[in-house]
C-alpha cells in the first residue's frame, strides 16, 4: 500500500506524462498511449478497481487535476515605461480630455457652417370651413355701376350662366423654397471661426497638461511602490540579523551568560519588525490599487521590474526659469485666453454694425386658377439703429474681461516662476539629502558591525545591538525616501520645463 501511494506522489511531481507513469498504473485496459485521454481512463480504472485501490487513486486524481486546472495568473511585469504608455492609452480623464477636443473640433465646424448658404423649403396645404374672400355686384360702391351690373344680369346673366356673388380661396396648397447667402455680418462669421478654432488648440494644449499630471501621477506611484518594496526588503535584512541574536541569545540564556530580560527586548525588536512590515505590505496593496486605476489595468497583480539605481547630478536637466515658464502649455493656455477675450469683444462690435445678405426664392400655389411658378431674388440691409447704446456697454464690459485677463497672465506667469525655482530648489535639496544619506548608511553600517563584535566580547549591552540595527534600518530608508523623493522631484522639473 505505502509503496503505490509513493508512486502515485512520484506520478504527480513528475507532471503526469505517460512515461512517468508508475508500473502499478501501467495495465491494459484504461492506461492510453498519449497523456490527451489520461484522465479518462484513469477513471474507469478506479471504477473497476476495488474499495481500497478507489479509495487511494481518487485521492491521486484529485492531486493531480486540481494543479492543472487551478493554475495560478501570472502577475502582469511592468516597467515605470510600460505604466506611462497604458495610462496614455487607458486612463478616463485622459480619454475625456480626447472627448473635448472632439467636442471643439465639432464647434468649428458648426462655425464654419455660417460661411455657406442657408436654404430652406416649406409646404403649406389647407381646406377652409367657408371661403376666404367672396365679391359679387353688392360688394361694388358705385351705385349706378352697380345699378347697370343688376339689369345686365337680370337679362343676360342668368341665360350664361353667371352667379351674383363669386368665392374664392377656399383650398388650396402652397410650396415655398428659399436661400440666403450672408455677404457682411460685422465680421461676426470670420472671428467666430477664430474662436471657434481657438477652442480646438485650448483643447489640446489641455490634453497635454492633463498628460503631464498623469504622468506625474503614474511615475509617483511606481517609485512609491518602488520605494516601499526596498523598504520590505531592508526590514528583511533586519529580521535575519534578529534570528541570529536570538539564536545565540537563547543559549547564552541557558549557558547563564545572558539576562531573560534580553530575550524579552528581542522579542519587542521582532514584533515591531512585524507591525512595520503589514503596514509596509498594505501600502503596497492601496498603492498598486491606485496604479492599477491610473493606467487602466484590470488586475492588481503586478510585478514592478524596476529598481531605484543610481541617480545624476541635477545641474545637467537645469533651464533658465523665464525661459522654461514660455515654454509652458499653462502660459500658452493663457495666451489663448487673453485672445479669446479679444474675439468676443469683436463679435460684439459686429452685433451693431450692419449687415447684407442676398438670397432667392421660388415659390407656386394653386389657389388661384391658372398659377404659374413664380421666383425671385433679393438683397438686405439691415442697419441697427437702437442698439448702438447696449453694444456700447458690452464693449466697456469686454474691456475690463481683458484687462482681468492680461492681469491674470502676469499674475500666473509670475507664480510659474516661482513654481519653477521651487522645483529646482527641490530637485537640489533631494540630491543633497541622497548624498548625506548614503554617508550615512555607511556610518550605520561601520556602526553596526563594530557594535556586534564589542557584544560579541561582552563588551556592550544587547540594547546596544538592537539601537545600532534600527539606526541601520532608519539609514536604508532615508536613503530609500531620498532616491523616490530625487525621482519624484526630477521628473517634476522636467515637466515644467518641458525638458
Amino acid at each position: 500500500m505505502s509503496q503505490n501511494l509513493q508512486n502515485c506522489q512520484n506520478f504527480i511531481i513528475e507532471g503526469g506524462k505517460a512515461a512517468n507513469w508508475p508500473a502499478f498504473l501501467r495495465q491494459p485496459g484504461w492506461v492510453p498511449h498519449s497523456s490527451k485521454y489520461g484522465f479518462v481512463g484513469f477513471a474507469s480504472f478506479v471504477i473497476k478497481s476495488n474499495n481500497m485501490k478507489r479509495t487511494i487513486l481518487s485521492i491521486c486524481l484529485i492531486l493531480l487535476v486540481f494543479p492543472l486546472f487551478a493554475q495560478q495568473q501570472e502577475p502582469l511585469r511592468l516597467s515605470v515605461q510600460d505604466c506611462i504608455e497604458m495610462a496614455l492609452e487607458n486612463n478616463i480623464e485622459l480619454k475625456n480630455s480626447q472627448l473635448e477636443i472632439d467636442k471643439a473640433r465639432a464647434t468649428k465646424n458648426e462655425a464654419r457652417a455660417e460661411y455657406f448658404p442657408t436654404v430652406s423649403a416649406q409646404a403649406v396645404a389647407f381646406d377652409a370651413l367657408n371661403p376666404m374672400l367672396t365679391f359679387g355686384i353688392e360688394d361694388i360702391d358705385n351705385a349706378q355701376l352697380r345699378q347697370l351690373l343688376y339689369t345686365l344680369y337680370a337679362e343676360y346673366g342668368a341665360n350664361m350662366g353667371l352667379d351674383k356673388e363669386y368665392s374664392f380661396i377656399q383650398n388650396g396648397v402652397m410650396f415655398n423654397a428659399m436661400a440666403t447667402e450672408p455677404i457682411y455680418a460685422g465680421g461676426r462669421i470670420r472671428n467666430g471661426n477664430k474662436l471657434a478654432k481657438l477652442g480646438i488648440d485650448a483643447a489640446e494644449t489641455q490634453a497635454k497638461v492633463k498628460e503631464n499630471e498623469v504622468c506625474l501621477q503614474t511615475e509617483t506611484l511606481y517609485w512609491q511602490i518602488v520605494a516601499l518594496q526596498e523598504k520590505i526588503t531592508t526590514l528583511d535584512q533586519l529580521d535575519r540579523l534578529l534570528d541570529t541574536l536570538d539564536k545565540d541569545l537563547s543559549g547564552a540564556v541557558e549557558a547563564g551568560l545572558a539576562m531573560p530580560t534580553d530575550q524579552f527586548k528581542l522579542k519587542v525588536k521582532q514584533n515591531e519588525s512585524q507591525l512595520n512590515r503589514k503596514k509596509l505590505t498594505d501600502g503596497i496593496t492601496l498603492l498598486k490599487m491606485a496604479l492599477a486605476q491610473t493606467i487602466g489595468a484590470d488586475r492588481q497583480e503586478m510585478e514592478l521590474v524596476d529598481t531605484l539605481g543610481l541617480e545624476t547630478n541635477p545641474t545637467t536637466v537645469f533651464k533658465d526659469v523665464a525661459v522654461a515658464v514660455s515654454t509652458r502649455n499653462e502660459s500658452h493656455l493663457l495666451d489663448l485666453s487673453l485672445q479669446a477675450e479679444k474675439l468676443k469683444k469683436k463679435m460684439t462690435l459686429g452685433e451693431a454694425l450692419p449687415s447684407i445678405l442676398v438670397g432667392g426664392s421660388v415659390n407656386y400655389h394653386t389657389i388661384m386658377e391658372n398659377t404659374k411658378p413664380n421666383a425671385l431674388v433679393f438683397a438686405v440691409l439691415q442697419v441697427p439703429i437702437t442698439d448702438w447704446h447696449k453694444t456700447s456697454i458690452k464693449l466697456k464690459k469686454h474691456n475690463l474681461d481683458a484687462k482681468m485677463a492680461e492681469n491674470t497672465r502676469r499674475d500666473l506667469t509670475e507664480k510659474m516662476e516661482m513654481q519653477t525655482n521651487q522645483a529646482w530648489f527641490n530637485l537640489e535639496q533631494s540630491w543633497l539629502r541622497i548624498t548625506m544619506a548614503q554617508t550615512a548608511l555607511s556610518d550605520a553600517e561601520a556602526n553596526l558591525k563594530v557594535t556586534q563584535d564589542y557584544y560579541e566580547a561582552g563588551l556592550v549591552a544587547l540594547s546596544e545591538v538592537l539601537e545600532a540595527q534600527t539606526l541601520l534600518k532608519q539609514s536604508r530608508d532615508e536613503l530609500t525616501d531620498s532616491r523616490v523623493e530625487y525621482r519624484i522631484n526630477l521628473v517634476t522639473y522636467r515637466q515644467l520645463t518641458k525638458d
